[in-house]
């Protein structure tokens, strides 16, 4: 037992302070990026709202010429406004988008490089959330899901990667949810999506290796939008802390500069994630005990359009 203990604290120390080296090395890292976002062209769907508007804020603050785009012109048009008074030196373009919609995605692609000429980071943002049982969801609902969340994300992706791949550089980061690990109960579709994006970042990242464009996936928890406002106390309940759309567009432009492949956001989702793939019986018992009562309830309460 003496002799366990001994080994403990040398192996205590040598942890903590190859995490201590490892925050010394990424805060440096960030301190020698200043300027790094400065006069880059980025693209963002599902700009008008909730982390696709913390994002925008978060790179206009940082110097980038942004294009907005999602389906409400008045919210883009005010975001717009917000990010130019942020930092008056940028562009902020505004390209009212439907990315259902082919012929919208693609103006959407050539206006940025018409009118910015080129294409720096592609932000793939925009998505929604249909909660209920599975069983009940109607054809549409799962339709639409799929298509917002993963089909559309892969043909804008598409229509951007031969412009990034011609300049030799550029970022494709893709917002996808710490339920792409871990899929919720009353949320498949939507997490099978995310898991779906997630899988199309690997691959793709694995693809494009050498061309020097990236492809980072940003797997948030629970985060304060429209997509938890029906359950947002219900899972606070069950321990959760909701992230802020601030957070996780800080996170993600320190991952873009960081050069990261993955980053997950949110202590209990991430390990949850880790719990799904080593302990899926487990993971299966949490789900089955923890919620409240009326969580199926809350979930089917749950839609964006």
């Amino acid at each position: 037992m003496k002799q366990r203990n001994s080994l403990l604290l040398p192996l205590a120390g040598i942890g903590l302070g190859g995490w201590a080296l490892s925050r010394l090395i990424r805060h440096l890292r960030l301190g020698a990026a200043q300027g790094y976002f400065e006069g880059k062209v980025v693209v963002i769907t599902g700009a008008s709202r909730g982390i696709g508007r913390a994002l925008a804020h978060a790179f206009a603050a940082q110097g980038a010429n942004l294009v907005l785009a999602a389906r409400n012109e008045r919210q883009l048009l005010d975001v717009a406004a917000e990010c130019e008074a942020i930092t008056p030196s940028i562009r902020a373009l505004v390209v009212p988008t439907d990315v259902t919609v082919e012929a919208q995605l693609e103006n959407l692609v050539n206006t940025a490089l018409e009118r910015l000429g080129r294409i720096d980071i592609l932000v793939n943002n925009a998505g929604i959330i249909q909660g209920g049982e599975f069983v009940a969801l109607g054809r549409e609902s799962v339709r639409k899901q799929v298509e917002v969340n993963l089909l559309a994300v892969m043909r804008l992706t598409q229509l951007a990667l031969p412009a990034m791949l011609s300049q030799g550089e550029g970022h494709i980061v893709n917002m996808a949810s710490a339920a792409g690990r871990h899929t919720v109960p009353y949320f498949v579709t939507y997490g099978t999506t995310k898991h779906g994006l997630i899988g199309f970042s690997e691959g793709l990242r694995r693809e494009l290796a050498g061309t020097g464009v990236r492809v980072l996936s940003v797997n948030p928890g629970f985060t304060e939008s429209d997509v938890v406002a029906a359950i947002r106390d219900t899972l606070r309940r069950m321990g959760f802390k909701i992230l802020s759309p601030e957070y996780v567009a800080r996170r993600t432009l320190e991952a873009i500069i960081l050069q990261q492949p993955e980053v997950n956001i949110g202590l209990l989702e991430t390990v949850g994630g880790w719990g799904s793939a080593l302990f899926p019986r487990i993971t299966d018992l949490f789900w089955r005990i923890v919620p409240p009562p009326d969580f199926a309830e809350k979930a089917a309460q749950q839609r964006t359009e």
